[in-house]
């Protein structure tokens, strides 16, 4: 008995340690070899949601050695863009701290979807000009997801839910504007009109009057 449980508190220990060693293994993330070199690419919070402050997660490392390659962040860049809008941005990479060969940029979504990260620039002098989509675009990592159905206890409007409601009661207003600013020039139409038929009907009388 204790025999089996020293052996299942051992495979239990060499798990959490493999996890610690290589903690993309845990999260949906996409593993690509560009040259000499392994790419593994996600969000840093996965799954990511709505609302939520996150970041592109990028680790490389030498496919042979194994070991983190360090200064990326001067030769790479990263072009994010949310496909079902088209809107893309281009974001420069940092470090994280006592982690070398890991590199972020810093996001803060603001709408559910697929998402697509293009790396450009270069590796150690390899020129580089990767994309990697989330999972509706036939990638490895998750798409961004909508926050409402987490919110508790009260759903709060998120930012392009305000953003459209703001649009429609602006194009509302408008409407409005346009159809009391045609009312208005029917009725200066219908005055004029009315007071050309006024002069037109007073001129025989006139006449008549002076014979």
């Amino acid at each position: 008995m204790k025999a089996a449980l020293c052996g299942m508190v051992i495979v239990f220990e060499v798990v959490v340690a493999s996890l610690a060693l290589f903690p993309e293994t845990a999260l949906a993330h996409e593993r690509r070899a560009v040259g000499k070199y392994q790419l593994v690419v996600g969000f840093i919070v996965e799954p990511p949601f709505e609302g939520q402050k996150n970041g592109v997660d990028l680790r490389v490392t030498d496919a042979q050695t194994q070991k983190p390659v360090e200064g990326v962040e001067g030769t790479l860049q990263v072009e994010i863009a949310h496909v079902p809008t088209g809107v893309s941005k281009v974001l420069k990479l940092r470090t994280i701290f006592g982690d070398p060969g890991h590199y972020t940029a810093d996001l803060l979504l603001t709408a559910p979807g697929h998402y697509r990260f293009r790396f450009f620039g270069a590796i150690e002098g390899l020129n580089v000009n990767e994309t990697f989509n989330s999972k509706s675009g036939g990638g490895g990592f998750n798409d961004v997801e909508s926050s409402g159905d987490i919110q508790f206890p009260v759903k709060i409007a998120e930012a392009r839910e305000i953003e459209a409601a703001t649009r429609g009661a602006q194009a509302a207003a408008q409407k409005a504007s346009d159809a009391a600013s045609l009312a208005t020039n029917l009725a200066f139409v219908g005055i004029g009109l009315g007071a050309l038929g006024i002069a037109a009907g007073a001129g025989p009388l006139i006449v008549g009057r002076k014979r």
